[in-house]
């Protein structure tokens, strides 16, 4: 197999790039300190080293180094890469090209930056990236983060998956998303799908939301984003200091990403305690419970249809001990600040028992 090096200055650089791209793809060689040309076979290969910067087709590259094969139609770019092309920024540690079919293979200390009115809006860090430029499609995996600007959204997973023109995004193995406000919510699932359109994210299997102040697991989770609101299906549960819930359904409603209501539906139970993390001795059973939030503690709670419930005063210097239970059709309870029951009020077909203890 024979090689010829040729070291070529700047003129001759010139002069020959021009016959050379003729039998192979647009590229157009800006700078490159040295430039080497070797044929093998029928193949012609050009070697490109310090400070290389190129265009192939619409795309343009910077690295240290360069070897582009020109039957082959591809380019294997390394040290300090960088790409650009209308609306994405890439930087590697290494690249290998592929004309056809328009395609970046990427490894190494990967950031992905997506540009709007020129500046980044959203960007993606990971050991390994594909990016097909034909489907406008990213993939990318291991250790893989991102950051949303426009929904101050954090995302931590192990492989993602991005498809620019249909707005669509999944993620997988261990998917996490952190949202960046006061009170930081944190959400996990098994499986995590965005829709850009919509601004929905849909989690599924083993779906955690969590707080500082509370817990929300379920089996399915719809958040929609532009109404700030959340649907958990699937055996919801919350949990607080001072509260559990159970229900078919939960539809919780943020305001400014702070949880401000919830509705329970279909075999709703309210378990709660007066005291943080106390037993919680008193319940509430219904069809249908709203529940009210301040700074992310339950103020108030309405229950309707079928509903049941049981309420024990422990015994103070200022009141007796007595345990409630009754039945009826609606149920109003609210909370002090300092989460004492205020007060509870039963209408319409009321049926209830009070029994009281002298427990001196």
């Amino acid at each position: 197999m024979k090689k010829k090096n040729f070291l070529i200055g700047s003129v001759l650089l010139l002069i020959l790039l021009p016959i050379w791209a003729q039998k192979s793809e647009p590229l157009r060689v800006i700078h490159s300190d040295k430039l080497y040309l070797t044929k093998v076979q029928d193949e012609q290969v050009m070697r490109l080293e310090g400070k290389v910067h190129f265009f192939y087709g619409k795309t343009e590259f910077h690295s240290d180094r360069a070897t582009i094969f020109n039957l082959q139609k591809i380019a294997r770019l390394d040290g300090n890469v960088k790409v650009n092309n209308d609306s994405l920024t890439l930087f590697a540690d290494s690249l290998t090209y592929y004309r056809i079919p328009d395609e970046l293979n990427a490894g190494g200390k990967i950031y992905i930056e997506e540009n709007q009115k020129g500046s980044a809006f959203r960007w993606f860090r990971s050991n390994y990236a594909i990016y097909n430029q034909k489907y406008n499609q990213i993939t990318v995996w291991e250790n893989v983060s991102a950051y949303d600007k426009e929904e101050n959204v954090s995302i931590f997973c192990g492989y993602a998956f991005w498809d620019r023109n249909e707005g669509y995004a999944y993620m997988i193995e261990k998917p996490r998303i952190i949202t960046a406000q006061e009170d930081t919510l944190y959400v996990n699932a098994d499986k995590m799908e965005y829709f850009e359109k919509e601004r929905k994210l849909v989690a599924t299997f083993n779906v955690q939301a969590q707080t500082r102040d509370y817990r929300t697991v379920s089996d399915f989770l719809l958040y929609f984003l532009k109404e700030d609101k959340a649907v958990f299906t699937g055996m919801p549960e919350f949990h607080s200091d001072y509260a559990k819930a159970e229900a078919g359904e939960f539809y919780l409603y943020f305001k400014e990403r702070k949880l401000n209501r919830a509705e329970l539906v279909d075999s709703c139970r309210v378990e709660f305690s007066e005291e943080a993390m106390g037993p919680k001795f008193n319940w509430v059973v219904a069809d249908y419970i709203e529940i009210g939030f301040e700074e992310n503690q339950i103020r108030s709670f309405n229950a309707e249809r079928a509903v049941q419930y049981r309420y024990i005063r422990q015994k103070t210097d200022k009141n007796d001990y007595f345990d409630n239970t009754a039945t009826g059709d609606y149920l109003e309870v609210q909370f002090t600040p300092e989460n004492k029951l205020d007060y509870m009020k039963m209408n319409m077909n009321i049926k209830g028992i009070y029994k009281f203890q002298n427990k001196s």
